[in-house]
């Protein structure tokens, strides 16, 4: 065998490079990849055939206008993107989309956020509304589309609307609730809830996200015995307001991320044994906090990165595996 000259080396040596080097990823695309996840996932929900929450997922203009609990999409944020960020929860989540068919796959989750992340371009010109629409569940007669609210209900939710709070079903259930106080503009210490624990056992879910809420406000939660789902991101709330939560004995959802509460909460927050899902990053807990309140709860769900979507999928590998 003839050796080899030093430019036949160098072109060998390309050839093998070239072999082993990964195809870089120019990002997901909204025609190529993501109309396909949209289309088999989302469609039969939030299609032309079937609208449910107002919220359609077949157009560009419809996904930037968002349903009646407002925008779903937030370009460059997946983690601010319920578009994403529903389709990362547990199974067993009340929001966990899709909730008919097959959840998305981890790469189908890989390549919406990566979407997201990279702005959400959806071509062809299209351009993102500077403020997405927010709507509401229910007219000032308790109706829309096909829900209804009856009995005194109704004049509940006339007077929770007339503050701003927008009133949802859970799973369009019209007998279990659902409150977001976001739009309110309440200062701190004036939430009272009194209107809201005329509700009774069916307010489930409550979300002060991205209020004025304080510490001391959370002690009249004491009114809401019933709620399951309490979300306090992007709050000031801290340690003293978690002494207020341990009372809550149904709560088994909390979002905590982007809070103040750090590890001296870790006490009271595995006290509450009902809880099966917990958020907590960008808080003040800290890594080992986040596994020490693991280790305090460990059938509990608690996500203290923002790459929920991979821990969802390995959690959800476990419990095939353990055929729980």
């Amino acid at each position: 065998m003839y050796p080899l000259c030093l430019s036949e080396r160098l072109l060998w040596l390309v050839a093998g490079i070239t072999l082993v080097v990964p195809v870089l990823s120019l990002g997901a695309d909204y025609s190529a990849d993501i109309v396909r996840i949209l289309e088999e996932k989302c469609y039969r929900c939030h299609g032309d055939n079937k609208i449910k929450g107002g919220l359609r997922l077949d157009s560009p203009r419809s996904i930037m206008s968002g349903g009646d609990g407002g925008a779903v999409l937030v370009p460059g944020k997946p983690i601010d993107s319920l578009l994403y960020l529903m389709t990362t929860y547990p199974e067993d989540d009340p929001d966990y989309m899709p909730q008919k068919g097959e959840g998305l796959s981890q790469a189908e989750q890989a390549l919406l956020k990566d979407w997201i992340e990279g702005g959400a371009i959806f071509g062809g010109g299209f351009k993102h509304e500077a403020k997405p629409t927010i709507g509401k569940k229910y007219s000032d007669n308790g109706l829309k589309g096909t829900y209804k609210i009856v009995g005194d209900a109704v004049h509940v939710v006339s007077k929770l609307q007339a503050m701003g709070v927008l009133v949802d079903t859970v799973n369009h259930d019209a007998k279990r609730f659902e409150l977001v106080y976001t739009y309110t503009e309440l200062p701190g210490g004036s939430f009272d809830f009194g209107d809201a624990a005329e509700l009774g056992e069916a307010l489930v879910k409550l979300s002060l996200s991205r209020t004025n809420v304080a510490d001391e406000d959370l002690g009249r939660l004491k009114k809401l015995q019933s709620i399951e789902y309490l979300d306090l991101s992007r709050t000031s709330i801290g340690d003293q307001g978690m002494a207020h939560i341990v009372e809550m004995p149904n709560l088994s959802y909390l979002n905590l991320r982007d809070t103040n509460v750090s590890d001296n909460s870790i006490e009271y927050l595995s006290r509450m044994e009902n809880l099966k899902q917990i958020y907590l990053w960008s808080s003040g807990i800290t890594e080992s906090g986040a596994k020490a309140l693991r280790d305090r709860l460990p059938e509990a769900f608690v996500v203290f990165d923002t790459d929920i979507g991979l821990e969802t999928q390995s959690r959800r590998a476990r419990n095939s595996q353990t055929g729980s």
